[in-house]
């Protein structure tokens, strides 16, 4: 991401995180090691996996390095996290292209894939938000999610930067937006949701209300399920979206 690009996204962020975080949560390390036993070594447990068994010596020396190295600060940890976390929501366009193309009618290109693509970017936020560290963590969120967009811009053979930062901040105006949108329709009830979809997801495409409620229906039920993932599961990157169902249940 060039340096322009993430001014404007950071300066948007600003705009978009409502800072209500409920919980805070430890930060946990990404490394782990095998708890270290004085035992005396049998065969089975020598053998066992070859694995590397380490002294409380060792483990205090790494860990102490990496603390020094900033490896467990909150904005690594964050910055780690938010890599796979922004992962599986850059893949739901590609997974589900039954569901968004065939079944909602959506076309397939860039524009749509940056639809769906917010859509999930947002409902992380919203879980995010509720996290002791969810500004920092929805800042680098953003931050993958722009920085991928600008690839894929660049990646139709758009190499200059000021056609590439006007892209951009149609992205930002309309990433707002939708941000905007989809709290409303998540305060408020079912057909204000349906409004945020229409104009922010469907509005390139030609779609019934049926199209609209089954994902409704998809966003209700993953936000719920967003509820499981939290502080260390989040730390590790750790998330999943089930699939939209295309019926209703």
């Amino acid at each position: 991401m060039s340096f322009v690009t993430r001014r404007l996204v950071n300066s948007q962020i600003k705009k978009t995180f409502y800072n209500n975080a409920l919980h805070q949560h430890r930060i946990v390390p990404a490394i782990s090691f095998r708890s270290y036993s004085t035992n005396t070594p049998t065969e089975e447990n020598t053998t066992e996996n070859n694995s590397t068994k380490y002294s409380p010596a060792t483990k205090k020396v790494v860990y102490g390095l990496a603390r020094l190295m900033g490896y467990y600060s909150k904005s690594s940890t964050a910055i780690r996290a938010s890599r796979t976390l922004y992962a599986e929501c850059a893949q739901q366009m590609d997974l589900n292209k039954d569901f968004y193309i065939k079944e909602c009618n959506l076309p397939d290109n860039f524009q749509s894939w940056f639809s769906v693509t917010q859509l999930h970017v947002w409902m992380l936020m919203v879980h995010l938000r509720a996290e002791g560290n969810g500004k920092l963590y929805i800042q680098e969120l953003v931050n993958r999610f722009f920085e991928d967009a600008e690839d894929r811009i660049r990646s139709h053979g758009i190499t200059q930067q000021k056609v590439i930062n006007s892209y951009i901040k149609d992205l930002l105006a309309q990433f707002h937006g939708g941000v905007v949108a989809y709290d409303e329709g998540m305060c408020k009830d079912d057909p204000v949701l349906a409004a945020a979809l229409w104009r922010n997801l469907f509005a390139i495409s030609s779609n019934n209300a049926t199209d609209l409620a089954l994902v409704v229906q998809y966003i209700r039920r993953e936000l719920q399920a967003l509820e499981k993932y939290g502080g260390d599961k989040l730390n590790a990157g750790i998330v999943q979206f089930d699939k939209p169902e295309n019926e209703f249940v």
